[in-house]
């Protein structure tokens, strides 16, 4: 469902940016660099639960800062898993290994960033792969979810390595209810209340799907808007830095919640016009949540936290 909602918004031209070039192996996705072919910085992307390449459109944003940047599309493409479920982190890996042997990259200096579940994803290769040097979650989660099937049904884990699932948050059944009911009746569809049940009913099985984050060999910055309606990210970015602390990690973590910031505050970077509070598509209307005027002040805050944050940490 969110996939389908998001397809008319987040759209990728037939065609990538300028300077950039798409790649079909040994990873799917899009490299865009300087014309200088200097050793630089690189900066890889990682979209959410829509699937796909969507983010690629922010990439030159990266270059423009000086960064090689690079999108890696993990499901929802010819060759890779067509659902959410069961990727495996190795996805990474070899986009990593592919990325680290180009000439215009500098191999010691790598950030992640990755957006909803896409910065589950990136804490979850950050933490796994030590050449990452650098950790960035907009609107993330600290914990692995379930899985997300045909028609974004909750199924199985979403994570894997070496072919085995990586535990997982499992779905609350009467909070997934309400969702169906929700949406056979035409309601607004607000995800956050069924992410925050899944979370609570079990504690140790939330517990053993936490992240390793202690293991990330650099930063984290996590990114959040106060008024999410997707998921709690103020929630999780609490969650995550209170485990840092608790882990006693060395780097210079940071988190920031913007008030009146819903889940997409992100992509306002023109204005409140830009703003992406909900999106509807066959009578069914996915709320984002925040206001016009607050996501845009988020973006605004936010890509100077990153270009900050991605200054002082490569």
């Amino acid at each position: 469902m969110l996939n389908l909602l998001l397809a008319a918004t987040l759209v990728v031209p037939p065609h990538p940016p300028a300077g950039c070039t798409r790649v079909t192996t040994p990873f799917v996705g899009t490299v865009c660099a300087p014309h200088d072919a200097k050793r630089r910085p690189l900066v890889i992307m990682l979209g959410g639960s829509d699937g796909g390449n969507r983010w690629e459109p922010l990439l030159p944003r990266f270059v423009k800062h000086g960064y090689v940047a690079a999108s890696i599309a993990y499901f929802g493409l010819p060759g890779l898993p067509q659902t959410l479920v069961n990727i495996p982190v190795e996805t990474v890996g070899r986009a990593l290994g592919a990325l680290t042997r180009r000439a215009d990259v500098d191999a010691k200096h790598i950030a992640i960033v990755g957006i909803s579940r896409g910065g589950e994803f990136a804490y979850l290769a950050a933490a796994t792969y030590p050449q990452i040097t650098a950790a960035i979650g907009i609107v993330p989660s600290p914990i692995m979810y379930m899985g997300l099937g045909v028609n974004d049904v909750p199924t199985g884990c979403a994570w894997s390595w070496h072919g085995t699932p990586l535990p997982c948050v499992a779905p609350d059944p009467q909070a997934g209810m309400q969702i169906g009911m929700e949406v056979m009746n035409r309601q607004p569809v607000t995800l956050t209340p069924f992410y925050e049940a899944s979370r609570k009913d079990d504690p140790a099985a939330t517990r053993a799907a936490f992240i390793h984050l202690e293991r990330i060999h650099g930063p984290v910055l996590c990114l959040a808007g106060k008024d999410d309606a997707m998921w709690d990210s103020s929630a999780h970015c609490d969650l995550a830095m209170a485990y840092l602390r608790a882990h006693h990690h060395r780097y210079k973590d940071r988190a920031y919640v913007y008030p009146g910031a819903g889940h997409f505050f992100i992509v306002a970077t023109h204005g409140p016009k830009s703003a992406l509070e909900a999106v509807s598509e066959g009578g069914v209307t996915m709320m984002f949540g925040g206001t016009p005027d607050g996501n845009a002040a988020a973006a605004t805050a936010a890509w100077k936290r990153i270009w900050s944050f991605l200054g002082s940490a490569l």
